[in-house]
């Protein structure tokens, strides 16, 4: 193995100048010196443009390139030095189709088409290398035959390999480890370097304008109506109408430039990879390699190899801002041999072949990456104008046809957030733009998909953790809880204590990997038994709660009632739930609304909704409306008094009648709970479950849950945590937001257009939208599926995203899942579209058909399911109140 001094006496720099690679072709090398502009000479910078794009990378040329390909030729973009000379100047090329979410996927397929079409038209080289993925342990493996069954199913093009097919590919592969692969042949490798100035040519023929050498001084805001006014940089103030933040590594420091200030939550690491010429003859017909299970990556790079890595414990860079000066092109960074180490000791386990290669050269690059791993994009919420397309971590060459793309669109008009939650900008709050919590974030992101941990499909991230949580979160230690992250809030998922004793069968061939049965399996059924047979508390404090209230409240009633699909002109302490829709009728928001008094509303939703809600509700307000928004998140913490002794439960910590007559569902009232004041109780569980949720002052919540644990013990009481909620709202068929409930779908297709004033001639924001769909037909449909043939013991369990055949005929994919535990089943939920009908219209007859045969794909393996349109019958208290629902997912 390589020492550090021994790699650096090896290295034998390239020739060629340190920011211009050559990228392998099937004509030989391409010549990236020429920028390929229209005009050389330095342009003046004009004095207005409809569309200003900070940023010449990659990106923000593409932007250019669709916004002028759609009809907007006044579109300005501004580069503080040469375009292309951000990290686009060192990208690896590599395209792969291989993506977590069907947005970044189809964002990156759309790519690929558009450079195949520039090939075509302007000569844009590109290899179609294909891709193969390396397995060397039982969960990578299973991940990549999960990632075949849904390929296979959406027409892109994949094969299971084992380790003979795979020394046809590429013989070199080291390794007895190895135990299978993924095979995709229409990856492709292209030069960033080639297509940056040919968008940009492109561009400026259909009338847009490059600033080179234009630093971006501030950016100037009208803060009554929240848009961006104009910019000051280097070169004078240009005015504008729409913003765009495409600066890359420099995105974050862009958007403290105005007031207010806007997130980008980016922080830069550095990336290594090199270039070793094999001394044995190379195999030109080398495809992309992606070990990820070892960490690294491999190309054909001109006569040689190029090998990266994503580091375990990645190097942060540029803690204190990216210098002014800085240009990735030019300024080469000094290798660090003790980090780079981890680099090498890779590539060599990976491809023993290089053990012995003459390494010609080192990049050490920097590369922007946010605290989740995915890209960040769409309108900011603070300003309405203003729009972001950063954090890409390392992915901006692969997609950045489908992001221009989407920003493009999304600038000209398209009014809705239909973007993937997980790459939406409003993901995020404030502590994510926190620069420590970035640092120490991002050295834990670069690798997170990698290494044997990587391929586990509950994985949680390890670093910067601990900073929301409830103040029943010592309660919650003490108890040996399992905390679950979301949004940066501290949430537990079940309690080690509540382990039952249980002793297994070790003779069973139980599941091999971490996608079987989980290890915590029986722990979440003692706390769900509790929930449905005695009465459990669950912490739900992270959920994001908005007040609404004005003295005006006739203004009050009409702005919700246009904002949201429900009627909610309804009797202060009534609950109602509600969806907030955009004009295309998809979901902008979902949420449980208590009107508290006539002129006050309470809005509660999950917690990544806490951005988005606020965001949504801001845009749509009118200039100079007497309504006021607020987050009051953290003023209470929530219990889930959830079971049917609850009533009971409450009822000897209260002097208030919870009897149904008195205290009906979804109904709410102000309590004084084990004497503490100021409790909001509502009828409701979001789970089925009769029971209460309990809004306390946060000052009041220790003592009001310790009282409630105390008294609790004559009923049985336990604590519980968010798994075993989320099994009971899958038997029941509840749709979750953020995995059943997207804006990418309407309530018609979701089966909740019962909470929809479409008949009472009301007009609220997505109506007509609706009244199309129901008039035309739906083309997909939120279904529910039971395994019938799954054995929990020895198959690997549905987790999100499996393939839904109906006759043979891929018709959609599970969107949640989790196993009933009085159905004793896999419960499935997902969308299901018609591939029979000409119209692909989706009726209750093509569902409910008897003659159809449903299954769903666990990885290789078909499981037979029953499609139920109602949720199925399960015995359960008789709460007084509860009549099985004629509608889906309700």
């Amino acid at each position: 193995m390589y020492s550090c001094q021994r790699v650096a006496a090896l290295i034998k720099r390239s020739p060629l100048p340190k920011h211009v690679l050559p990228c392998i072709t099937s004509q030989g090398y391409c010549d990236t010196s020429n920028n390929g502009s229209v005009a050389a000479s330095r342009k003046k910078l004009p004095y207005h443009s409809r569309v200003v794009v900070c940023g010449g990378g990659i990106v923000g040329c593409s932007i250019a390139y669709h916004l002028t390909m759609m009809g907007e030729d006044d579109v300005v973009v501004l580069e503080k030095n040469r375009i292309g000379e951000g990290a686009t100047s060192y990208s690896a090329g590599i395209v792969g189709q291989l993506k977590s979410t069907a947005f970044e996927t189809r964002a990156i397929q759309y790519t690929i088409e558009l450079y195949k079409s520039l090939s075509e038209e302007h000569g844009l080289n590109w290899v179609k290398s294909g891709a193969l993925f390396l397995a060397r342990t039982p969960d990578r493996l299973h991940k990549l035959e999960r990632h075949h069954q849904t390929a296979r199913y959406i027409g892109t093009e994949t094969q299971l390999l084992c380790k003979d097919e795979m020394a046809e590919k590429y013989p070199y592969i080291g390794g007895d480890d190895l135990l299978g692969s993924l095979w995709i042949p229409e990856d492709i490798i292209v030069h960033s370097q080639q297509i940056t100035p040919l968008l940009r040519k492109l561009a400026e023929q259909n009338g847009a304008t490059f600033i080179e050498d234009c630093s971006l001084q501030s950016v100037h805001t009208d803060k009554h109506r929240r848009v961006v006014t104009s910019l000051d940089t280097s070169e004078g103030e240009i005015k504008c109408d729409y913003f765009i933040n495409a600066a890359g590594q420099w995105a974050r420091m862009v958007g403290k430039l105005s007031t207010p200030r806007v997130r980008v939550p980016i922080h830069s690491v550095e990336h290594y990879y090199m270039l070793a010429q094999p001394q044995d003859v190379i195999d030109e017909n080398m495809p992309v390699i992606r070990d990820y299970d070892n960490h690294c990556y491999f190309r054909m790079w001109g006569n040689s190899i190029m090998a990266g890595a994503f580091e375990a414990v990645a190097k942060p860079i540029f803690h204190d801002g990216v210098p002014e000066t800085f240009n990735c092109a030019k300024d080469r960074l000094k290798e660090d041999w003790d980090q780079l180490q981890f680099t090498l000791d890779k590539v060599v386990s990976s491809i023993p072949q290089l053990s012995s290669a003459c390494i010609k050269d080192v990049v050490t690059g920097t590369e922007a990456f946010s605290p989740d791993r995915h890209w960040i994009l769409g309108e900011a919420p603070e300003l309405k104008n203003y729009f972001l397309a950063a954090g890409f971590c390392g992915a901006g060459t692969a997609a950045s046809g489908g992001i221009g793309k989407k920003i493009a669109e999304l600038v000209l008009g398209d009014d809705t957030n239909s973007f993937s939650g997980k790459v939406d900008v409003k993901r995020f709050v404030d502590l994510h733009n926190n620069i420590k919590y970035l640092r120490d974030r991002v050295k834990e992101v670069v690798g997170f998909d990698y290494g044997a941990e990587g391929a586990s499909p509950d994985r949680q991230y390890e670093s910067a953790r601990g900073l929301r949580v409830s103040p029943l979160h010592t309660r919650a230690v003490k108890l040996d809880a399992a905390f679950g992250e979301t949004v940066g809030y501290e949430r537990v998922m079940y309690f080690h204590s509540n382990s039952p004793d249980i002793t297994h069968d070790e003779s069973l061939n139980r599941s091999k990997t971490t996608y079987g049965q989980p290890k915590y399996f029986d722990i979440v059924k003692a706390e769900y038994k509790a929930c449905r047979e005695a009465v459990a508390l669950i912490d739900m404090s992270s959920f994001s709660k908005v007040e609404i209230r004005s003295d005006n409240t006739e203004e009050l009633v009409d702005f919700l009632q246009y904002v949201c699909a429900n009627d909610v002109d309804k009797p202060a302490g009534t609950v109602i739930h509600t969806g907030m829709l955009n004009h295309n009728g998809t979901y902008e928001n979902d949420c449980s609304l208590f009107r508290e008094s006539e002129n006050r509303y309470l809005s509660v939703s999950l917690p990544q909704q806490q951005t988005q809600t606020l965001w949504w509700l801001n845009k749509q307000l009118p200039q100079g409306s007497s309504i006021q928004i607020s987050d009051i998140t953290s003023m209470y913490t929530v219990i889930n008094v959830i079971g049917p002794k609850a009533r009971e439960l409450i009822g000897e910590l209260t002097d208030v009648s919870l009897k149904i007559a008195d205290f009906p569902q979804m109904s709410g009232k102000p309590l004084y709970v084990a004497n503490a004041g100021g409790v909001i109780a509502m009828r409701l569980t979001h789970s089925h479950e009769d029971g209460f949720l309990l809004y306390i002052l946060s000052e009041y919540s220790l003592h009001v849950y310790d009282t409630l644990m105390e008294v609790g013990r004559d009923y049985g009481v336990r604590n519980a945590g968010y798994f075993a909620l989320r099994s009971l709202r899958t038997e029941w068929f509840f749709a979750y937001w953020g995995t059943d409930l997207t804006s990418q779908v309407t309530p018609l297709e979701c089966g909740r257009d019962q909470r929809c004033k479409l008949s009472s001639g009301m007009d609220f924001i997505g109506r007509d939208a609706l009244m199309r769909q129901r008039q035309e037909g739906i083309k997909k449909k939120f279904v529910m599926l039971t395994l019938d043939d799954h054995d929990i013991a020895t198959d690997n369990f549905p987790w999100q995203g499996e393939p839904i055949l109906r006759n043979g005929k891929y018709v959609g994919n599970v969107t949640s899942s989790s196993y009933g535990y009085t159905l004793e089943r896999q419960v499935c939920l997902g969308y299901i579209t018609n591939c029979e009908s000409a119209d692909g219209t989706v009726t209750m007859s093509y569902i409910t058909d008897k003659t159809a045969n449903y299954q769903v794909a666990i990885g290789n393996k078909l499981f037979s399911a029953t499609m139920h349109a109602y949720p199925p019958k399960i015995v359960t208290p008789d709460y007084g109140f509860y009549h099985p629902s004629k509608k889906m997912g309700t």
